[in-house]
């Protein structure tokens, strides 16, 4: 496991997917990541989707390994005081709650700062801490419409949310992206920060060449549909006779080499192709043509045959095809852990996305049962058996009962 980040203690109060996605990229680098969570449920994500055991959906296992789990109820003195000593110890706190919940739970920043001054504390919300429309609800699907997204995807007639979480995910990113640097500055003066991260500027920074065009133009790009962004015809999709072909030739010289890479080399002096204008202005026609040829062969036939001229090419593919490509399993990106809990066998895990001195950064630790580490947490903390034994009884914190 990369260790970018040991030696950093991070309290995750978050829940559902931008909060703990953002805290597991910090754990599969190295920091130490407490999950505090309720003991009538914990992360909502937990009960989300098919549950291979009560409380370890897909969705929660998948984004919690490298993670303990603290099952503490915060509406109790005695669970108030055991998060106080945590917070007090830690360097990150992260939450992910509408403005003025954390408040209500006494975790906010002004309380976590008097336990501990350099705390770098992360607030993930939809809209921001303060402004009219702070205490907003924001969900994946309403972020994708708020912030243009939902427009921008899709054909001319029909727009459509893109597939996946990307609001939830891109803030995870970004926010993690902002702890670092946070943590970077606190290591030079010793001086935290509060961030105040929102999923809709984060949603538009994602969407940046969008945003970019209209700033600078005052027009908004058309929905490109299953095509490249570039609206000249030798960049699109395609389909062959076995497979989907994506293509991205979009300049002039990589439509010279797709031409004759498909034996096309005349439509290089066509005066319809002539110039990158024309590509663009006759881009339907010269779609048409290449589709003629593409539907001759399979996908994998023309991607090797384009690579092999220099042109970028691809073939469509979903998750039980990406998951055995070649470049993957000579980096080791994909990780196995044989003792989730529910899970009959070992299963998968993504890493962050990136090796660390050529090492990859998946979770070597199975994601925890709701509590799973409350008395390990307690007793670190100086409680007694006794002590910790009586938590429990009276339900301050709770542990799993596993068969």
């Amino acid at each position: 496991m990369a260790n970018l980040l040991e030696g950093v203690r991070v309290l995750d109060f978050t829940h559902v997917h931008a909060g703990p996605l953002c805290t597991y990229q910090l754990a599969l680098i190295g920091a130490s990541v407490l999950k505090i969570e309720s003991p009538s449920g914990g992360d909502q994500m937990r009960q989300m989707g098919r549950t291979p055991e009560p409380s370890m959906s897909p969705g929660f296992i998948g984004q919690n390994a490298n993670k303990r789990s603290l099952a503490v109820d915060l509406k109790r003195d005695e669970g108030q005081a055991i998060v106080k000593q945590l917070i007090a110890e830690s360097d990150v706190v992260v939450v992910n709650m509408r403005p003025g919940t954390s408040t209500r739970l006494g975790i906010d920043y002004d309380v976590c700062r008097n336990l501990k001054p350099d705390i770098v504390y992360c607030a993930i919300s939809g809209y921001g801490q303060e402004g009219p429309e702070s205490d907003r609800p924001a969900m994946d699907h309403l972020m994708q419409g708020e912030s243009g997204m939902f427009l921008a995807t899709g054909t001319a007639e029909q727009p459509v949310r893109v597939g996946f979480a990307i609001v939830d995910s891109s803030t995870a990113v970004i926010a993690a992206s902002a702890i670092n640097a946070a943590l970077f500055r606190a290591s030079r003066s010793g001086e935290g920060a509060f961030l105040d991260v929102s999923m809709l500027e984060c949603a538009m920074t994602v969407m940046g060449l969008n945003y970019y065009n209209y700033f600078a133009t005052g027009t908004v790009n058309p929905r490109p549909g299953a095509n490249p962004l570039a609206s000249i015809g030798s960049a699109g999709t395609w389909q062959c006779a076995e497979g989907t072909l994506l293509v991205n030739a979009n300049n002039y010289r990589a439509f010279t080499r797709m031409a004759r890479a498909v034996g096309r080399s005349d439509l290089i002096d066509d005066d319809r192709f002539d110039s990158i204008l024309k590509l663009s202005q006759n881009g339907l026609e010269l779609r048409s043509i290449f589709g003629e040829i593409l539907t001759t062969e399979p996908a994998e036939h023309w991607d090797r045959v384009l690579r092999e001229a220099g042109v970028p090419s691809g073939v469509l593919k979903g998750p039980p095809e990406t998951v055995k490509h070649v470049q993957l399993a000579h980096r080791n990106s994909i990780g196995i852990i044989d003792d989730v809990p529910g899970m009959s066998e070992a299963i998968r895990f993504l890493g962050a996305g990136f090796l660390v001195d050529g090492a990859p950064t998946t979770p070597q630790v199975a994601p925890p049962r709701l509590g799973e580490h409350s008395r390990e947490v307690l007793a670190e903390l100086g409680y007694t058996p006794k002590e910790i034994e009586a938590f429990v009884e009276n339900e301050v914190v709770s542990c799993p009962t596993v068969a």
